[in-house]
């Protein structure tokens, strides 16, 4: 299956929107598709999820850390996190504890087993990285985080003219 754009298939530009802008918001959209379909199969070869490899990897950098806390740094609703969590749980890949400080917070730990889905998942990440993004010349990949930024700040600002 290819995933080039087929340049005799022109996509119309949506109304109210300038032609070059339609286009980043285009190549924005393609480029994560097919990041996330490359993440997807990588991480399902080596037996995990790329939400899960996330996840994995932010308890190992931060061992003990609140299920509140997790959550705010994945950016998920607690809800959401809880469910990710049991069945991480229930697969041997973490395991959590009342703080003896504080009954009402939940520490979160990895297993051994977690330990090594997340160092295999590590790697594959870094593949995945190094097959896309570290095959840019430098001077590109610094332009490209300054308007990936430029970006990111521009939906953040709107996000909070709409929840104001």
């Amino acid at each position: 299956m290819s995933h080039h754009v087929d340049p005799e298939f022109e996509h119309p530009v949506l109304e109210g929107v300038d032609p070059l802008s339609w286009d980043v918001f285009r190549a924005l959209k393609r480029a994560m598709h097919l990041n996330r379909q490359l993440l997807m199969r990588t991480m399902s070869d080596k037996g995990g999820h790329p939400a899960q490899s996330g996840c994995l990897w932010v308890i190992a950098s931060h061992e003990g850390m609140s299920q509140r806390d997790l959550a705010g740094f994945l950016h998920l609703a607690p809800a959401t996190v809880t469910t990710m969590l049991q069945r991480m749980e229930a697969g041997g890949l973490i395991e959590r504890w009342s703080d003896e400080a504080d009954q009402r917070l939940t520490r979160i730990g990895l297993t051994d087993a977690g330990r090594e889905l997340n160092k295999s998942l590590g790697a594959a990440n870094a593949n995945v990285i190094n097959a896309t993004v570290s095959a840019l010349p430098e001077d590109d990949r610094r332009e490209l985080v300054r308007l990936m930024n430029l970006l990111a700040d521009s939906a953040a600002t709107e996000l909070e003219r709409l929840d104001a």
